[in-house]
């Protein structure tokens, strides 16, 4: 039977011969050889689509593929020179990393590890910005900032290894009832140490809020996230480190030269901290405080400030704390604490921070 098919096979391709072949000569008796050339395309043209039409349908569509989900970032090939186990599933979705849970296997420390961001326009401005945020924690050493402890490439990827914080952000931490004031200051002057720092080393952080601030299980506080960090010092052409946002928006936090995309420095980390406090103290975003009062996201005077502070008393704040925060979050930063240490200073003083006073608007 196999012989009797080949032979079958070898007399239907002399008959599709013989056809196309007679067709040809037909042809060339009738029209002349313009027509002969278009016949002979159009037979080519017949099979090689039929050709096509059999190979698509042996392949899946993409629809009919599967999304596979994305695996954890040591599952590759060169997984075994990772001296890290990772969770097969991420921990949590940042605005520009990816954070796994995963475990040092020579010191059996638990860490976090962060991957860039995947899936968007902007991948390769995610990758640029958690390179550049690892260098800058490899300059900072302080109790008071989350450590760095490794940086690797696997499988073409960037990862960075951080200490994992037994704790939780001070947005978490108090969802439904204000800490006491008290734990606020303490709290606060903690990170204005941190953030002395961090300005004495030419970087700003610009996204100082309540989900970056980290209070672990021992009390302390841990400034986290460096992903939105500038270098005040830096003038070079190196692209990593040029700065693509020109504009920073943090519904609620919203600080003022970083929301309108205007120049800032370390006063607007001071800005941060201080909405961070009021949203600590309220459970109310600081912008939609100023909203209510002024009808702005933030005072714009002297006066106003007062006016702000006299509502943060009425809400039970002692008046040395709702002053310095007033003034902390004014629209201008040359009308707010010159630097951390001076915010500091005012906000633990046992005397009281002497408030600028309203007649000081009619000189500027």
């Amino acid at each position: 039977m196999a012989g009797h098919d080949h032979r079958q096979d070898q007399y239907q391709d002399s008959m599709m011969f013989d056809t196309d072949s007679l067709i040809v000569i037909i042809t060339a008796v009738c029209t002349g050889i313009p027509a002969i050339v278009a016949i002979v395309m159009a037979i080519r043209r017949i099979r090689t689509g039929h050709a096509a039409t059999g190979e698509a349908k042996a392949t899946p569509t993409t629809a009919e593929k599967k999304e596979k989900p994305s695996p954890a970032p040591n599952q590759g090939k060169s997984s075994v020179a990772v001296r890290y186990d990772i969770q097969p599933q991420p921990y949590k979705q940042g605005g520009m990393a990816t954070i796994w849970l995963a475990s040092d296997r020579q010191t059996g420390r638990s860490c976090i590890i962060k991957t860039p961001r995947r899936g968007t326009t902007l991948d390769n401005l995610y990758l640029d910005k958690l390179i550049q945020e690892a260098s800058f924690l490899k300059r900072l050493d302080h109790p008071g900032i989350v450590k760095y402890v490794d940086d690797y490439y696997l499988n073409g990827e960037f990862h960075l290894v951080l200490e994992y914080l037994e704790g939780e952000t001070m947005m978490a931490s108090s969802p439904r009832t204000s800490p006491p004031e008290e734990m606020v200051i303490e709290g606060a002057c903690q990170i204005l140490d941190a953030l002395a720092y961090i300005h004495t080393e030419g970087i700003i952080h610009r996204d100082i809020n309540p989900k970056n601030l980290m209070l672990r299980s021992d009390g302390s506080v841990k400034i986290i996230d460096f992903g939105t960090a500038k270098d005040l010092r830096y003038t070079g052409a190196d692209s990593i480190s040029k700065d693509p946002f020109t504009q920073i928006a943090n519904r609620g936090f919203d600080i003022p030269e970083l929301f309108l995309g205007g120049d800032s420095d370390g006063r607007c980390d001071l800005c941060g901290l201080a909405q961070s406090c009021m949203y600590l103290l309220t459970l109310r975003h600081p912008n939609e405080i100023c909203g209510d009062l002024f009808k702005a996201n933030w005072p714009r005077t002297y006066a106003e400030a007062g006016v702000l502070a006299e509502h943060l008393v009425s809400l039970g704040i002692t008046k040395r704390t709702a002053r310095c925060l007033a003034q902390a979050v004014l629209f201008s930063p040359d009308s707010r604490f010159i630097n951390a240490q001076a915010m500091q200073a005012a906000l633990s003083s046992a005397n009281g921070y002497l408030f600028k006073p309203v007649e000081a608007l009619s000189q500027q």
